[in-house]
């Protein structure tokens, strides 16, 4: 499983990178957007940024596969990034922000991942994790899925403190007399929560993708993570083993064609397991796929490699794995005499 903790390292000098490019500016200035822009717009900038530093555009460049790597790994968003708006530019760097708070805060807020909480943090709701059914072709071409989740907000008029519980009145401090309309008394509401859901190329079954702090808010703690755990619907052609695909052909051992023949007459036997044969098969992006043996003898569940042509590799999308094809021979229930007597001279 990735080292979300090694990433955010990446991310730290990747923004240092961008910092030392654009001169210091802020960062939702050189991203292009509002301090109020949401979770999908905010990626949407990175992933913009991320491709003018594509080492494609920066031919001569050594560095720049490293450098468009370590911005593009970080493009799971969470929906909070409140590190940055506090400290600015400094809270990019060790020690800023007033009080050496850990600079891997406003990465982990900004992108998600699966840093510890601290001891000084305050407790959050339960997490939630959400089975998410997702077909072979969406993890082979990658798919932005708007999503709609009902969740508990806190309620209009309530803002979220976290403090120490006083010993004496149990944290209550006063007696409620009147329950409020909304939310009944328990201080949040039901509330549509919209997000941006990327499912990336090459994802494996069982990935996990993470909002931070999506989960239902309370008034009392900071709401829980949001996990969907993707899960792959079964495929009619293909199937997944890690980053290779496998699929069966079927080949007759004869074909029955129009072309005459001096010897057998205008129905010639063209035993494709024999001499070899080329068939096609669209793939999970629309392509047409030749796979040929010519002038080869193909046997019962053999297996022929086309290299490249499995899965993306999940962030190294411009690798892919092998597909493997196993060949099922399918035999006539029967032959005319005329054939049987072709096929006893052709082996004779």
């Amino acid at each position: 499983m990735v080292s979300w903790r090694g990433v955010l390292a990446m991310l730290v000098f990747s923004c240092m990178f961008i910092s030392n490019v654009y001169g210091g500016k802020d960062l939702y200035d050189v991203l292009g957007i509002k301090r109020d822009a949401s979770a999908p717009d905010i990626k949407r900038a990175f992933r913009k940024l991320s491709l003018k530093l594509h080492p494609d555009k920066n031919p001569g460049d050594e560095d720049a596969a490293q450098k468009f790597a370590e911005v593009a790994s970080g493009m799971s968003f969470p929906r909070r990034h409140l590190k940055y708006d506090m400290y600015g530019e400094d809270g990019l760097k060790d020690n800023g922000g007033g009080g050496g708070h850990d600079p891997f805060d406003v990465f982990s807020q900004f992108f998600g991942g699966g840093r510890q909480r601290h001891p000084q943090e305050p407790s959050r709701g339960n997490d939630v994790t959400i089975p998410l059914r997702v077909s072979l072709a969406d993890l082979y071409n990658g798919k932005n899925v708007p999503f709609t989740l009902e969740t508990r907000r806190v309620g209009p008029g309530f803002i979220q403190q976290f403090q120490t519980q006083c010993t004496k009145c149990g944290g209550k401090g006063k007696v409620v007399t009147s329950t409020c309309p909304v939310c009944g008394g328990s201080k949040t509401v039901f509330a549509d929560v919209e997000l941006d859901l990327e499912i990336e190329k090459g994802m494996p079954d069982g990935h996990e993708i993470e909002f931070e702090h999506a989960a239902d808010e309370h008034a009392d703690r900071a709401a829980g993570h949001l996990r969907f755990r993707l899960t792959t619907a079964p495929h009619d052609m293909f199937s997944r083993d890690g980053d290779d695909l496998y699929m069966d052909m079927s080949i007759s051992l004869r074909e029955v064609g129009g072309r005459s023949s001096r010897r057998h007459g205008p129905h010639t036997i063209a035993p494709q397991a024999l001499v070899g044969f080329s068939k096609t098969f669209v793939h999970l992006d629309g392509r047409t796929v030749e796979v040929s043996r010519r002038n080869d003898i193909t046997e019962p569940s053999q297996v022929m490699t086309l290299a490249r042509e499995g899965m993306p590799r999940h962030q190294m999308a411009s690798e892919r794995g092998n597909l493997h094809i196993k060949f099922n021979v399918i035999f006539p229930d029967a032959l005319t005499p005329d054939q049987q007597r072709g096929f006893r001279e052709l082996f004779q």
